[in-house]
């Protein structure tokens, strides 16, 4: 089945899709995959948080006020049918969620700056991993011809699609397990895995699919919270949250009226071992810059903290610390040219 451009397979098998309108079957393993809201749904395992009938119902529940609600108001839509998440969280995961086309612009320039030129060139590709509401496929129109934004989450995909279709932008929109892509080897120049890598079941396989669907030479770019963060945690919002044991972590978000997290954080230095075990040699972990969009929107005692960040960070000392206790760490890792010899690295 080809998909605008995209070659999809069985994220099983990698086997030919065949499409049969509302569902794609795979003439391999013959596993059968629905098509819903025009996204089809490829994942080999659910969202850790919802069962895949549920997750389709929501999204399904937001597909029918599509036309009726902007995209900030579908958003506010989507946590009205969502108990789980307590009012406090909604309100903070919605102004993250407004202010991360900012972000991820930001991000993308730094990412990008960072990229070794190779004799490869770029075609204009990127995949998304762990796309959400699409902020960094909405960044990236401009940059790239083929945008794929990939999520296990089908709700968020149809609040990605709003998204996008409010800004005009067209990109390939898969439910899928970033632990089994079904995207064909070297389809893309630049594969990104935004605040995903600390989510999945997989991290070493997630790392591996990123490889796989690259092309020699290019780049994978990565942003993920750093465990050792001395600021707010970024699922329950507890200073220094990655220091405290999962137990406690749980036990207070269950007090909050909040579904524990699912998630392992990363350092920097782990972060780096995990690149380089799957084949990427010498990645750069670099401390991210904090934009002022994002930075008019805080809070007076969390803008003063930014604007400390900032200056610590113009000091190499200071980035060095940063690495350490900051609170997100990027990632650039190049896939090599060499394949055979990045194999041998990545066993």
């Amino acid at each position: 089945m080809t998909a605008v451009g995209v070659t999809l397979c069985c994220p099983h098998c990698r086997a030919d899709l065949d499409d049969h309108g509302s569902l794609l079957h795979c003439t391999g393993c013959q596993h059968d995959f629905p098509v819903v809201c025009g996204i089809p749904d490829l994942r080999v395992f659910p969202d850790p948080y919802i069962e895949p009938e549920a997750d389709r119902a929501k999204g399904r529940a937001l597909a029918a006020r599509f036309d009726d609600f902007s995209f900030a108001e579908l958003v506010a839509f989507y946590y009205s049918i969502t108990p789980a998440v307590p009012l406090h969280h909604a309100r903070r995961f919605t102004a993250s969620v407004l202010t991360a086309p900012a972000r991820s612009a930001a991000s993308l320039t730094e990412w990008e700056a960072q990229v070794v030129p190779t004799n490869q060139g770029t075609s204009g590709s990127l995949l998304d991993v762990g796309c959400g509401t699409a902020p960094l496929l909405l960044a990236a129109h401009r940059r790239f011809g083929l945008l794929v934004g990939v999520d296990v989450a089908f709700r968020w995909l149809i609040l990605a699609k709003k998204r996008l279709a409010e800004a005009g932008v067209n990109a390939v929109l898969l439910c899928a397990s970033a632990e089994a892509l079904p995207l064909r080897d070297g389809l893309f120049d630049r594969v990104v895995a935004d605040s995903v890598l600390e989510v999945v079941r997989d991290q070493v396989a997630t790392l591996a699919e990123c490889r796989r669907v690259l092309h020699p030479g290019s780049a994978l770019f990565v942003t993920t919270p750093n465990r050792y963060s001395l600021g707010p945690d970024p699922h329950v919002g507890l200073l220094a949250g990655g220091l405290l044991p999962p137990s406690w972590i749980a036990a207070y978000a269950r007090r909050q009226g909040a579904v524990p997290p699912h998630r392992r954080l990363l350092s920097a230095h782990r972060l780096r071992l995990l690149l380089e075990g799957a084949g990427f040699p010498r990645p750069r972990v670099l401390v991210p810059d904090i934009p002022a969009e994002q930075r008019r929107r805080l809070a007076w005692p969390l803008r003063a903290l930014v604007d400390l960040y900032q200056v610590v960070k113009r000091v190499p000392v200071g980035r060095s610390l940063l690495r350490w206790i900051g609170p997100l760490l990027h990632a650039v890792a190049q896939k090599p040219l060499d394949t055979q010899t990045a194999g041998r690295q990545g066993r």
